[in-house]
């Protein structure tokens, strides 16, 4: 079996920039091209009220001005194609092309400025093990019963990774090949809601999809 301990961050880095090559689920219907420039595609809202929290999507509409545009994303086809990659994954040979989804991504405007919220998804390069055992332990913080904080901040914010076991898997695969969620958050001026609650509601919401076996609560206070 491999040594999840020895996965480096290296690792990681490369893995997720291939993944990003991959990144966005086919949107349900494009209602935002449907729409119409200047309009908000209610589908589009609907899905990021899914994935971070209807009341945190107002909040950020508020933040974000007029510009405010949520982007469609297929939850369905994310759903399917995690739980298949989940499926397919030898702790034997770990070749498993792990894919970066964006749930919800959200666009607007602060200060004449572009800015956006961006949500990721998919399982991690990092095992539990990884996490709590060996030199790279210091670079996590464990918020709750396996679930652990990437220290370092990334171009996605701070990777949030956590044990998530779904049915038809091999031994091993909640820890082994845990889930890992996202939230790039740094263009706001108005914080009218914070990073880390939608980080909260992106990786409860994501358990929940997916039907990870393990559920432990995720505290509020999550980012440095």
């Amino acid at each position: 079996m491999n040594d999840t301990r020895r996965r480096p961050a290296a690792i990681a880095a490369v893995a997720l920039a291939a993944a990003l090559a991959l990144t966005g689920c086919s949107g349900e219907g494009d209602g935002g091209s449907r729409q119409g420039a200047g309009a908000v595609s209610p589908a589009a809202l609907k899905n990021c009220g899914r994935v971070l929290g209807e009341q945190n999507v107002e909040a950020l509409r508020t933040d974000l001005g007029e510009a405010f545009r949520p982007h469609d994303r297929s939850l369905a086809e994310m759903k399917e194609r995690m739980l298949t990659e989940a499926r397919a994954w030898n702790p034997d040979t770990d070749e498993l092309s792990r894919t970066t989804f964006r749930p919800c991504q959200i666009e607007g405007r602060v200060d004449g400025k572009e800015a956006w919220v961006n949500a990721t998804a998919g399982w991690s390069t990092y095992g539990v093990a990884f996490m709590t055992d060996g030199k790279y332990a210091r670079d996590f913080r464990e918020v709750a019963k396996g679930v652990y904080l990437d220290r370092r901040e990334g171009l996605d914010g701070h990777p949030l990774v956590m044990a998530c076991t779904v049915p038809g898997t091999r031994a091993g695969q909640g820890a082994e090949l845990p889930l890992q969620v996202s939230v790039a958050d740094k263009d706001r001026t108005d914080r009218s809601v914070p990073t880390e609650r939608l980080l909260k509601s992106l990786a409860e919401s994501t358990r929940a999809l997916l039907g990870c076996a393990e559920k432990p609560p995720i505290p509020d206070d999550l980012l440095p």
